[in-house]
């Protein structure tokens, strides 16, 4: 605090020390007087003991405090109160600064002449007026009725929360995640809602906005407040997400029940959540008191927090731990800690053609990378070093694809990352895992319920439990036994090498996609929400949702009958999962700081992972620039129709082929770069041909030639996109490199 603004001091205790740091620098005698221009300073400390800097005209410049260690004593100074209405002017005409005895105070007084001055509308608009407060008792009365009707508290907070956190993102002009214009997002609340009168939003505002906000409110359209009283709700969330900002560094993510003995630890049982694999259920809480904590709180009302207020806390986190890397002497060259990785895809694409599951296991993008680094730390992982004229792209290691002379300017970083995700999801031709990472759940297979292109961890082949051995002794099993049986399940198991080989490629899964999130790099993980993103943000989970959400016909033989056999199956199946997502986590902990993760919900860490599943068009066409070509030519308006009409597989496959990647980040504003479609100035061939478009997967560029129609462009397009599986070539390599490329198997 400025000292400019504090009142006189008056010393009533003697004996008074003043402390220069450590150094006694004397004592202070009772009833000495300190003016308000003597002291400098004011801070409390860890025990909320006010503390004054000050001058004193004998002893020099040093610190005295105003209690005795915090406690109920009498205070050693008590700050006297002075009238300055006789001071307003120094007799020379000058107008003296007003001074306050408390913030409170201070902040009361700018607010009343910023008031006075007209302050605190957007604009005159009939919208703004409307949404004016006139007391602090109709703020409260309106944050009373802000709730959405027929939820509690809690959860209208949490979707209130969550509507406004996406309107965030796709209305313009917000800063830090949390900030958007009031009036714009009362508007668009306004128009989404069936009840309120007021409809005057602006025509600036994009279509998608108001689709957005629709679809996010559908299920309670009807059941909304007045649009004023939601803008309260949103008011209060503002502020709360304003001070999170400061306060989230300095709170703790994990309670310190969890991962110790205390009062049961995490289980019931005193095991840690390293030890026992991610068991943590209703049961498990309901047998021990669960002590409160700032964590525990915290992990409640996750919720109640934007996604983007976390999202920069995570973010500044991750930029604190990032590896150093010292610059070379050539800017344009890569450090010599960035250490270089080959791949060789040619060959990895014809193992995994072949029908030899040993020669894909070997030879894929994947296996390559795995072996190459497997004597790399996580620090070198956590590099983050962003080279010149490589578009702003972070990386941890350099890519050398053998054979086909691209230089890595970021396109062959990104590709490594997408070819390895495809390949831990191909199926051969009998529907089975490939590489034997993730397999398909149950869902994906029989093309059932929801989620059916959902993934989970693969099983090591004859691997028992302690469920196998529990069939034929369930009747001699207490209660106490089996719910000791079920907690420890994920460590009572007999390993084989299937199973060490698993737990090792899913380590690795877990630091490449630790290490793609690092560096803004989406990956496509279609693993179960319960199962893995919950898990990962310590959630209490429903386990009859997340055995529905990966096998529902297994969910329904549970409900309709009391089968022992079938219930030991299942359970045999969900603590096979959650052991293999130990290692899956362990490899994401080695990059990220999994501690943190708790403060999302499983859905936000998932589309923080992952990205957008699906690729939206119109976000592209926002983000998109042109050269040679008009918004408005036809070969645009043909190339825009024909990429809504390709199928969500067909679009992936678009993407990978421009940018290196399959998914889009899930707003513009994490796009490091525009998207560029470039005219091509090539001549039409001899026979009347055109030639194919060309990308570059560096800068996020498409050269598209001039289509005379929409179906010539279309079957060009796609031609491309299916058949071309190299990249474009930077420079002539030599034939001892092409021989190693394009080497047989």
């Amino acid at each position: 605090m400025d000292g400019s603004n504090l009142s006189f001091c008056f010393v009533v205790r003697s004996d008074l020390e003043i402390f220069d740091g450590s150094e006694n620098l004397g004592n202070i005698p009772l009833g000495t007087i300190i003016p308000a221009e003597d002291i400098i300073e004011r801070r409390l400390n860890s025990c909320g003991v006010a503390r004054y800097l000050i001058n004193h005209e004998t002893l020099g410049r040093g610190w005295i405090s105003g209690r005795i260690r915090g406690g109920k004593e009498e205070p050693i100074v008590e700050v006297i109160p002075f009238d300055n209405d006789d001071d307003d002017d120094d007799g020379d005409g000058n107008t003296q600064p007003e001074h306050y005895l408390t913030p409170e105070k201070s902040a009361n007084e700018w607010y009343k002449h910023y008031v006075a001055a007209g302050g605190g509308t957007e604009s005159s608009s009939p919208i703004s007026e409307s949404f004016d407060i006139e007391s602090l008792d109709e703020f409260q009365a309106l944050l009373s009725a802000g709730k959405i009707h027929g939820l509690n508290d809690m959860d209208s907070d949490s979707l209130i929360a969550s509507v406004y956190g996406k309107l965030v993102d796709v209305l313009p002009h917000f800063s830090d995640g949390v900030e958007c214009s009031f009036i714009d997002c009362a508007s668009v609340l306004a128009s989404a809602s069936p009840k309120d009168e007021v409809k005057d939003f602006s025509s600036s505002i994009d279509a998608n906005v108001h689709e957005v906000a629709s679809e996010s409110l559908v299920h309670v359209i009807d059941r909304l407040p007045s649009t004023k009283a939601l803008m309260a709700r949103i008011a209060m969330l503002r502020a709360l997400n304003r001070r999170a900002q400061v306060a989230l560094p300095w709170l703790p993510m994990r309670p310190y029940q969890e991962g110790s003995c205390i009062l049961g630890g995490l289980h019931g049982f005193g095991a840690s959540l390293e030890r026992a694999g991610r068991t943590w259920d209703s049961k498990s809480t309901n047998k021990w008191a669960q002590v409160t904590s700032i964590a525990s709180r915290f992990r409640s009302c996750r919720e109640l927090f934007f996604t983007g207020t976390k999202r920069t806390f995570l973010e500044g986190v991750m930029d604190a731990t990032t590896t150093p890397t010292p610059l070379s002497n050539d800017e344009y060259e890569l450090p010599r800690d960035v250490r270089t990785l080959r791949v060789n895809r040619l060959k990895a694409r014809r193992a995994m053609t072949s029908n030899d599951s040993n020669l894909k296991r070997k030879h894929s993008v994947f296996s390559q990378m795995q072996r190459e680094m497997r004597g790399w730390s996580g620090a070198t992982l956590r590099r983050g070093f962003v080279a010149k004229g490589h578009g702003g792209q972070k990386r941890a290691f350099k890519v050398k694809l053998v054979g086909e002379g691209v230089n890595d300017y970021s396109g062959p970083y990104r590709e490594v990352f997408t070819d390895s995700m495809q390949e831990v999801t191909d199926l051969d031709d009998t529907g089975s895992s490939s590489l034997g990472v993730l397999e398909p759940t149950a869902n994906n297979q029989s093309e059932v319920g929801e989620g059916r292109d959902l993934f989970m961890f693969a099983r090591p082949a004859d691997s028992s439990s302690i469920f196998s051995e529990a069939k034929l002794k369930l009747d001699l099993l207490s209660s106490e036994e089996i719910d000791l049986m079920k907690s420890f399940s994920s460590i009572a198991h007999k390993k084989n090498e299937s199973a060490r080989e698993i737990e090792e490629a899913l380590l690795y899964l877990g630091r490449l996609a630790g290490t793609a999130c690092r560096h803004g790099i989406p990956v496509d993980l279609p693993l179960p929400l319960g199962m893995v993103w919950k898990r990962l943000t310590e959630e209490s989970i429903d386990m009859k949702e997340t055995l529905r959400e990966m096998d529902i016909l297994a969910a329904r033989r549970l409900q309709d009958g009391d089968d022992h056999d079938a219930t030991l199956v299942t359970d045999e199946l969900l603590a096979t999962q959650r052991r293999l997502l130990n290692s899956f986590a362990e490899g994401i902990s080695s990059v990220l700081p999994v501690e943190l993760l708790s403060a999302f919900t499983g859905e936000q860490l998932r589309d923080i992972m992952c990205g957008n599943p699906d690729i939206d068009v119109e976000m592209l066409r926002r983000v998109t620039e042109y050269e040679g070509y008009n918004n408005d030519d036809d070969v645009i308006s043909h190339f825009w129709e024909v990429l809504r009409e390709m199928t969500t597989s067909e679009r992936k496959l678009f993407l990978q082929f421009v940018w290196a990647r399959n998914r889009l980040p899930l707003k513009e504003s994490d796009f490091d770069a525009p998207f560029k479609i470039q005219k091509d100035t090539k001549f039409i061939q001899e026979d009347g041909d055109y030639p194919l478009p060309s990308a570059s997967t560096c800068f996020f560029s498409l050269t598209l030639p001039a289509y005379p129609d929409k179906e010539t462009l279309k079957r060009k397009l796609l031609f491309a996109i299916e058949n071309v599986t190299t990249m474009e070539s930077d420079y002539v390599t030599n034939d001892v490199e092409v021989g190693e490329g394009w080497r047989g198997l």
